[in-house]
C-alpha cells in the first residue's frame, strides 16, 4: 500500500505566468477579488492544493474561483522529491466566463507539461527556493497584502 501524504509543513506558492496581468485586467473588481481570495485560501490550507482541482483537461489543472470563472494551472505538490517543503500552483490562464477554445487548451496543456517537467527537475530545497524567487512566487501572506491593498 502506498503512503499518501496528508499535508503538513509544506508551503504553497502561487506563480503567475508572465501574461497574467492582462488576464487579471479583464476581470471585474469582484472577480479579481474572488480569484485572489480563492488562491489565498488554497495557499493557507495545510492540505495539498491538488485537492482543490475542480477538473483536469490534458495536463491542465482547473480551479473554479466563481460560478463561471476558472483558473487553468499546473499544480505540483511535494517538491523537491525526498525533502518536500513546497507545493506550487503555476497559473497559466484565467477564464472569467468559462468559454474556452479547444486550441487554446491544447497550448496551455503543453505549457503545463513544460512547467511540471521544469519544477520536478529541481532536486534540492535551494533549487526550488531559487526557482520561486526567479518567478516572483506569492504566498498566502502576499495574497493577503494584495487583497488588503
Amino acid at each position: 500500500m502506498a503512503h499518501i501524504p496528508l499535508g503538513g509543513s509544506e508551503e504553497t506558492h502561487i506563480i503567475f505566468d508572465g501574461r497574467f496581468p492582462n488576464h487579471l485586467a479583464s476581470l471585474s473588481a469582484s472577480e479579481q477579488r474572488n480569484l485572489l481570495t480563492k488562491l489565498r485560501n488554497i495557499a493557507k490550507e495545510t492540505a495539498p492544493p491538488d485537492g482543490y482541482v475542480y477538473e483536469q483537461i490534458g495536463n491542465l489543472d482547473i480551479i473554479k474561483f466563481s460560478e463561471a470563472g476558472r483558473v487553468y494551472a499546473k499544480v505540483v505538490t511535494f517538491i523537491p522529491e525526498g525533502n518536500t517543503n513546497y507545493h506550487i500552483i503555476y497559473v497559466l490562464y484565467v477564464d472569467e466566463d468559462h468559454e474556452y477554445d479547444q486550441g487554446e487548451l491544447g497550448k496551455f496543456s503543453q505549457q503545463a507539461q513544460q512547467k511540471l517537467d521544469m519544477i520536478t527537475d529541481l532536486d534540492t530545497v535551494e533549487d526550488v527556493e531559487s526557482y520561486l524567487e526567479e518567478h516572483n512566487s506569492l504566498t498566502a501572506d502576499d495574497l493577503d497584502g494584495l487583497l488588503d491593498g
